[in-house]
């Protein structure tokens, strides 16, 4: 019984490489992320003097609303003692695209270096019980 557990956690695992690893082209992309509803929130400097239609910030804004929504809908179904090591891995692939996130220069081109610090998050609706 315990191998068909870990073959649970492998077959999502890999489902989730899957998922990130069949982008649908960047039109797409760009309306799924749309739909996703990320907010933007700035904390420093003016944020719109830079290019939101970067593709790797498309990219790697869908890529984190996929992994929030297969979290979402496969963490219920986890068993209670395979569910660590199921939240390890969604972080381990969740901090990779968010310092993925980080290194993305997307600023128009602009003469004036400014400092700029933003916030982006997606809120995910709660369920009434």
């Amino acid at each position: 019984m315990k191998i068909t557990k870990k073959a649970d956690i492998f077959n999502l695992v890999t489902e989730l490489k899957n998922i990130l690893d069949r982008k649908p082209p960047h039109e797409q992309m760009l309306k799924e992320v749309q739909m996703m509803k990320f907010k933007i929130r700035p904390l420093v400097g003016d944020v719109s003097m830079l290019n939101f239609k970067n593709m790797q910030l498309i990219e790697t804004l869908w890529g984190l609303g996929k992994i929030d929504d297969f979290f979402f809908k496969e963490a219920q179904k986890i068993s209670i003692k395979d569910q660590r090591a199921f939240f390890q891995i969604i972080s381990q692939v969740r901090k990779k695209l968010e310092t993925q996130l980080n290194k993305i220069s997307f600023k128009k081109p602009i003469d004036i270096p400014t400092t700029i610090e933003m916030e982006i998050f997606k809120e995910n609706p709660r369920k009434k019980n």
